[in-house]
């Protein structure tokens, strides 16, 4: 564990059979932190997570698949959330503040849309658009001969050097070997949210919870534009953009970025 990692502490619990691998810790208004499809928990998160749990119980699960969590036999987002409700529930907690960055924003508003009673605020980092493949075009991607090359063609567009250089907005102030650490999991990672998008078939609802978005003036991968939709999209929400990031503003500005959540 790293040094920065000293009040938010990993556990793992078994649920509905299968592992589930999260970190705990703090006091406060529990606050769950959902991470983005490039990496775990602690790789989203470990860098604010600590002044995070100064006012909030924190809780940071690594989704299924993903990290040390076990993978669910169809990859949906009603299965993360399901699981999610399954993990708040073991820990006695019946209402939380949810965060989530882009793939992790997605999985934050199905869980919100399940699970309504059980989230007070909701906020979306660089994220939340979830797309629907038309029935169409599933069966063709399908095809076996269309697969695999599909496949290659999304693992590109999301995971390659040329698109993470575009995504954040400073690549070479990242910590050490944090773009090698997402090379090293692209095959395993780019396939469970290449599947859940392909299990998505209903389109996400406009939350009910209060909303914020919090947005990297610099992601190249989702810009500002697409924030503006979403804000089109929930027109109550609020958007806070910060300077000098991208795509996980949590990780190229951290102090910002917690200012951000705490409303300061």
């Amino acid at each position: 564990m790293s040094e920065r990692s000293s009040i938010v502490q990993e556990q793992s619990l078994t649920l509905l059979g299968q592992k589930v691998h999260f970190w705990k810790g703090g006091s406060g208004p529990a606050l769950l932190l959902l991470h983005a499809a490039w990496g775990d928990a602690e790789m989203s998160w470990s860098g604010v997570w600590d002044r995070l749990s100064r006012s909030y119980t924190v809780i940071a699960p690594d989704l299924p698949g993903f990290g040390q969590s076990e993978k669910l036999s169809t990859p949906t987002l009603s299965g993360m959330a399901t699981m999610l409700k399954e993990l708040l529930g073991a820990l006695h907690l019946d209402r939380v503040t949810v965060v989530g960055n882009s793939f992790g924003a997605g999985a934050a508003i199905k869980f919100e849309n399940d699970h309504p009673q059980m989230v007070s605020h909701l906020v979306l980092v660089d994220g939340g658009y979830m797309p629907i493949i038309p029935g169409f075009m599933r069966k063709l991607i399908s095809l076996p001969g269309v697969n695999q090359g599909f496949r290659a063609l999304i693992r590109n567009a999301t995971f390659s050097r040329k698109t993470l250089n575009r995504s954040f907005a400073n690549p070479p102030k990242l910590p050490a070997g944090f773009l090698e650490k997402i090379e090293q999991n692209t095959m395993a990672y780019s396939r469970i949210s290449f599947d859940t998008i392909m299990n998505h078939s209903s389109l996400l609802t406009k939350p009910t919870a209060p909303t914020l978005l919090i947005w990297g003036a610099e992601d190249g991968l989702s810009t500002l534009k697409q924030a503006d939709a979403i804000q089109k999209w929930i027109p109550e929400a609020r958007l806070i953009t910060i300077d000098g990031a991208g795509h996980m503003p949590q990780v190229e500005k951290p102090e910002e970025f917690v200012a951000a959540v705490m409303g300061k």
